[in-house]
């Protein structure tokens, strides 16, 4: 039964939908003691495991019950914010009467939804630095996840995901959409963007990265959202000011107060991450005063420290994210094991409400409608590379015509990586190794 199961999910492409994208085939080929749904929603603005969470509680729970099917799992535990009631009520009434079910429920900070975050609240267990969950005898799986495992059960491919629409448009949305979906199609869905000039995020504000022209990009199988701000705005200049800009900033402007350390997560959580250190070594070219450089490796790119921890408008994320992509292109692995827990972790966590106010996101915080359907668009772009591994070969060629849920990419034999379908009916009209591109029949 194990071995049918990640087949299915094989075949029908399902990789972590939270963002990472690692083949969940993959992923699940361990042998843990706990399954946890990261049904959280962890960035401001999105919405899309909280109507996902409220309208598919039931194929979630089947999901689930795949995966603790096919790993062997003791028990499955689905943690969701307690301010979601709606998803919260579909989660209880959905795991009623099962006995390795409960359903979890956490506070309204950031970021809950990492990883290292939800495997403590549940179990009581911190996962060492620069490893994953299973080294804690658990694994994490996102809410969009698990909905696509329990259709690839029924042998249904991953062809659709939930986006939320937000920001500058005029009326912003939560959608379930092909994948493949041009971004700017999406914004014509949400009345339009309201200001002249302006920049688009994909994925959650914090986390998600800059997109210079929505005409050139794609819903993927990992996108959960797509943020419209205006190009002035504090967290797009954030995100686009030159590092070393950045560098000649700090080496004046930082004051070593350690308030970016103090509202670390994975330093609270006893992982040694210490931003301000960081800091201090980059800017005096002195990376001896580091406690643990390796520690780095500990760091969740939340941007907390950034957002919310510095006064002096630096960028300690992204100092630490140079950090770890060396320490990452060395190979190098962390010997550290984890050191105590801050006993005043549960004081020092940062409110969402926090959070969205000091990113200048307030005005953004709204009750986002949910939209039941849409129109499909006239043309998909099916990307050959949404997950981490090799990209993709071409499973069809230009003239192509092709079903929703065919398969139009395979994995090179013996590569890390997932298939990806056809999202709609239609002809294939290009094919390159980057895409397929699909005209809707």
């Amino acid at each position: 039964m194990k071995e049918q199961i990640l087949k299915k999910i094989e075949s029908a492409g399902v990789v972590g939908a939270g963002g990472a994208g690692f083949p969940t085939h993959v992923k699940l080929k361990c042998a843990p003691d706990t399954v946890i749904a990261n049904c959280v929603e962890c960035e401001p603005i999105i919405k899309s495991d909280k109507y996902l969470v409220e309208k598919h509680a039931a194929e979630i729970i089947e999901g689930m019950e795949a995966v603790l099917e096919c790993t062997g799992a003791g028990r499955g535990v689905l943690a969701v914010k307690r301010k979601n009631h709606e998803a919260v009520r579909e989660l209880e009434q959905a795991v009623s009467g099962k006995k390795n079910l409960s359903v979890h429920l956490l506070d309204n900070y950031y970021p809950a939804g990492d990883e290292q975050q939800i495997v403590y609240e549940v179990t009581g267990r911190v996962v060492p630095v620069g490893e994953i969950p299973i080294k804690a005898g658990c694994v994490v799986l996102n809410a969009q996840t698990l909905y696509h495992v329990s259709r690839a059960v029924l042998g249904i491919p991953v062809t659709s995901r939930m986006v939320t629409i937000a920001g500058e448009v005029k009326a912003p949305m939560t959608v379930e959409v092909p994948v493949g979906t041009p971004v700017s199609y999406l914004l014509e869905l949400a009345g339009g963007v309201k200001v002249p000039e302006y920049a688009v995020i994909l994925g959650g504000p914090l986390m998600g990265r800059g997109a210079e022209d929505p005409d050139k990009e794609f819903v993927t199988k990992t996108t959960n959202g797509v943020i419209i701000l205006p190009a002035d705005h504090p967290l797009v200049e954030k995100k686009t000011d030159d590092l070393s800009h950045q560098l000649k900033i700090a080496k004046s402007a930082c004051c070593q107060c350690n308030y970016c350390t103090l509202i670390c997560p994975r330093s609270n959580l006893g992982l040694g991450v210490q931003p301000h250190k960081i800091m201090q070594a980059l800017t005096w070219n002195n990376a001896s005063v580091l406690a643990d450089g390796q520690a780095a490796l500990g760091c969740c790119s939340c941007g907390l420290c950034t957002y919310v921890g510095c006064n002096m408008n630096l960028s300690p994320d992204r100092f630490i994210s140079e950090v770890k992509k060396e320490l990452l292109a060395r190979k190098v692995k962390s010997t550290q094991t984890p050191g105590r827990v801050n006993p005043f972790r549960n004081e020092i966590k940062a409110p969402s409400k926090r959070v969205i106010q000091r990113m200048g996101l307030t005005t953004y915080d709204t009750d986002i409608r949910y939209i039941d359907s849409i129109q499909s668009p006239r043309k998909v772009r099916i990307l050959l590379k949404q997950h981490i591994g090799a990209a993709c070969t071409a499973a069809v060629k230009e003239g192509d015509i092709v079903e929703a849920g065919q398969c139009v990419g395979k994995v090179p034999e013996k590569a890390l990586g997932a298939s990806v379908h056809a999202s709609v009916r239609g002809r294939v009209v290009l094919v390159n190794a980057e895409y397929v591109d699909i005209m809707k029949a």
